[in-house]
Formats: C-alpha cells, structure tokens, sequence
C-alpha cells in the first residue's frame, strides 16, 4: 500500500514537473523526459515495472546527469549567474532525482517478478 501511495505521488510530482517546462529551450524533451517518468512510477506503484527497466532508466538518468552537468556550478537561481549554467545544473539534478526514484523503486518490496523458467519437457 505504501509502495502505490509514494509511486502515485511521486508520479503527480513528475506530471507537474513537465507542466513546468512550458518557457524551457527545450520543452519536448524534458516534457517528455518526466512524463515517462510519471509512468514508469504509475507502473511501479502497483508492481508492474520490471527491474531492468528500473536499473536502465536509473542508469540513463545518472549517465545523463553528469553529461550536461554545467562546467560551473552557479547555483539553481535565475541572477545568481549564468543563465546556461543554471539551466543545466538544474536539469541535471532532474534527471538525478528520477534516477534516485528509480534505485529506490528497484530496493522496494513489491517490485515486479520475473516468471521462472520452465524447463521444456520431452515426450518420449
């Protein structure tokens, strides 16, 4: 029960994440970007997420991260420095916070299964 209450919160917290990113230079991709989130957290809230889309979309997010972190962190507020270094820090702990949400998904009780093998069997 915990694990839906906290998949649909965070997911609504993604959702208005996306609402956000209307002014951005590129809002497609982060409207894009937390809306998958969004629903990867929807399908995680109710057991229907596997642990290698988890471990990829965690991975993706931090891999991505640290690719457009700034080459100066400035901070995350508008006049405190460059406009450019600001964005990006701000995007890459976006994507940081997805991939958190994403680790944390993956140690959670109530995860998704993977169905055992069946070994075939041979009729003789």
């Amino acid at each position: 029960m915990l694990r839906r209450i906290i998949g649909i919160v965070l997911a609504l917290l993604f959702i208005s994440f996306a609402a956000m990113q209307y002014n951005d230079p590129d809002p497609a991709l982060w409207v894009s970007i937390y809306l998958v989130a969004a629903t990867l957290s929807i399908l995680a809230a109710f057991g229907k997420l596997p642990l290698i889309v988890m471990a990829l979309a965690c991975a993706a997010c931090v891999i991505g991260a640290f690719y457009i972190w700034p080459e100066k962190y400035e901070g995350l507020e508008v006049g405190g420095g460059d406009i450019k270094n600001i964005e990006e820090a701000r995007e890459a702990l976006g994507l940081l916070l997805i991939g958190l949400v994403m680790f944390l998904y993956a140690i959670m009780p109530g995860r998704a299964k993977i169905a055992p093998s069946t070994p075939l069997t041979q009729k003789g």
